[in-house]
């Protein structure tokens, strides 16, 4: 069975805000435990916590637009 392009940009795109969750989840992990890599401030973390969170919603959009597509 062959897949189509937007078959393909669906699977892609759920991936990869699958992998945005588990990369917050890290983040917010890394928060809690007060050990930062790189050594970063707290206020840093959070920046990096938050600016995940809106790719994250960048990335829901953009499959809301897939799904919603009607080719």
């Amino acid at each position: 069975m062959k897949m189509t392009i937007k078959e393909r940009a669906n699977n892609k795109i759920y991936s990869k805000i699958m992998h945005a969750n588990i990369y917050i989840d890290d983040l917010r992990r890394e928060f809690k435990s007060g050990i930062f890599r790189g050594n970063i401030t707290s206020e840093e973390m959070n920046g990096l916590i938050e600016s995940a969170k809106i790719e994250l919603d960048v990335l829901n959009y953009i499959y809301k637009l897939i799904e919603l597509d009607n080719e």
